[in-house]
């Protein structure tokens, strides 16, 4: 039983991209929204990129006007959501409807300088319902997003004032020589830009859960710009992702074995690359975690949080390894309390916390008491369904045989919805079965005994 549990717990904890549990929303509505993106640029510029960037910032510009009507729905239907999270669902989700238009204009500026200025404009629509399918996402994986989104738009204005940079020197520069050299530093920014830019389009693949066209994307973005430690992380992260898929999922466990191997060497070049980027650190351990280098993982873990000491995960991930490896319960359960003092309503961590109280202390009271708050909090269907279930086991230990019947009977719908634990619902027909045997309900005991060995159940 506590070996079928730390799998799942496993299988939870590693689907930090995936895992959305997407339902079509019937009264989901589209709008649209148009912008227009301004930029221009000199002769020693790339007329096509002055263009892209043009288009850049129209949609940009556009994106923020769907967050402000998501904000403002959002309140609308008692689901409100922060700034961050309304970011990263309109960058991630919207659709550009019909073609770009565009004008250009050329202006003299001196007998040396002439400015192109391009205007595009855009018409991007954006799905409401997408705040619903974001509820129904795992908190890691909105974490993840979150982070990779707000990466992204850092990326983009620190590309901005780079290229304003060069565009303020070009206007003061008039020999061959200065003028060659900073075309020669153009056309790096714009390598970074277009860079970044295949970044962006990843992690609205990896968002739609197309990992390996996101995997494709990140290592076109790491040709345009080779030390692009961004790219490297993200890239890293996915294939851990996906090495987890093929183990647990397809069984491949050598295909696995490579993709993590590879996630590895990315992770150390973006950390190579970026000696303070606390999300890679993270991101290494948890890879170290799954090949059995603890020593490492630890390092890690404790490099990420002292980089940046408010990020959740990370303290759920050491958590694991105190509990797990070092047997430290003590440590552990510090390390989840500290979790929860960032995040007070994070069920992820509510889940792992009662998993660690009921089979590490086998103190199934303060179990309930997480669990109860880890229901509370879910958002993901198939994640409560699996919460009640391990309620259920709680009150059944402590023969509370009506209140687990009442939990196994929450669970198996809800959990016989999604692929990953509907292997668990003859194991809880054969939960319930016990409780009405102890309850000496021998019809409904039998019944569902029954039903537990149509289903699959491993006598």
């Amino acid at each position: 039983m506590i070996k079928r549990h730390w799998r799942k717990l496993l299988a939870a904890s590693l689907i930090v991209v995936g895992n959305l549990f997407c339902l079509p929303v019937a009264d989901a509505e589209f709008k649209t929204y148009t912008a227009m993106g301004v930029d221009y640029g000199n002769e020693l510029e790339s007329q096509d990129i002055v263009k892209l960037r043009a288009r850049d910032k129209a949609i940009k510009n556009a994106v923020k006007q769907a967050g402000v009507y998501l904000k403002t729905y959002s309140r609308s239907v008692n689901n409100e959501l922060t700034e961050d999270e309304i970011t990263a669902i309109t960058s991630n989700t919207y659709e550009i409807v019909g073609e770009v238009r565009y004008n250009q204009v050329a202006k003299q500026v001196t007998d040396q300088i002439i400015l192109v200025m391009w205007e595009a404009t855009v018409d991007v629509k954006v799905d409401d319902g997408e705040i619903r399918n974001w509820r129904k996402r795992d908190l890691n994986e909105r974490s993840k997003l979150i982070t990779q989104t707000r990466e992204t738009n850092e990326a983009a204005s620190e590309n901005e004032r780079n290229v304003e940079d060069l565009r303020k020197r070009a206007s003061t520069i008039t020999d061959e020589a200065g003028r060659a050299k900073l075309k020669s530093e153009f056309e790096q920014v714009d390598n970074e830009f277009l860079s970044n830019q295949k970044i962006e389009e990843g992690t609205r693949l990896a968002y739609n859960q197309k990992f390996d066209d996101a995997i494709k994307l990140y290592t076109e973005a790491i040709e345009l710009k080779p030390d692009n430690a961004t790219a490297y992380n993200w890239r890293g992260n996915i294939r851990n992702v996906r090495a987890s898929e093929k183990e647990l999922v397809d069984k491949n466990v050598a295909e696995g074995k490579k993709l993590r191997e590879q996630a590895l060497d990315d992770l150390n070049r973006a950390i190579q690359l970026k000696p303070d980027y606390s999300e890679a650190y993270g991101n290494r351990g948890f890879v170290y975690y799954m090949a059995k280098n603890y020593p490492n993982a630890i390092k890690d873990f404790n490099r990420a949080i002292e980089l940046n000491p408010r990020h959740v995960q990370n303290y759920v991930y050491r958590a694991l390894y105190w509990k797990q490896i070092a047997k430290d319960n003590a440590h552990a359960l510090a390390d989840y309390n500290k979790a929860l003092e960032l995040d007070p309503k994070n069920a992820h961590v509510y889940m792992n916390r009662a998993n660690f109280y009921r089979l590490d202390m086998e103190n199934y009271s303060l179990a309930i008491e997480d669990l109860t708050k880890a229901i509370q909090f879910e958002t993901q269907e198939f994640m409560i369904g699996y919460h009640y279930y391990d309620r259920g086991e709680c009150y059944q230990k402590l023969k509370m045989y009506d209140k687990a019947i009442a939990d196994f009977t929450q669970a198996i719908p809800l959990m016989g919805r999604d692929e990953n634990f509907k292997g668990l619902v003859p194991w809880a027909y054969k939960a319930r079965s016990e409780c009405y045997k102890a309850l000496g309900d021998t019809a409904k005991a039998k019944a569902d005994f029954d039903k537990a060995k149509i289903l699959g159940y491993d006598l």
